[in-house]
């Protein structure tokens, strides 16, 4: 993924953001968690502030948040 193809479907805690992150992949797309203090954040043990994003490719986009909302 080129981070200028990414786009944020989610922002959250660390926990949260693991959880969508499996969630899209689990429905074959393909998830990357960012904050703005780091380029990717690989750990929920990783300390961080701030929201985190999940972030997917815009072609994914809205099939993403569609999953996302049918919780």
């Amino acid at each position: 993924m080129k981070k200028q193809d990414l786009v944020c479907v989610f922002k959250g805690d660390a926990f949260e953001a693991e959880v969508v992150k499996a969630r899209l992949e689990s429905e074959g797309i393909l998830a990357m968690i960012m904050n703005h203090s780091m380029s990717a954040i690989f750990s929920t043990y990783t300390a961080t502030t701030g929201p985190i994003c999940v972030m997917v490719n815009q072609q994914d986009e809205q099939l993403a948040k569609q999953i996302l909302e049918d919780k």
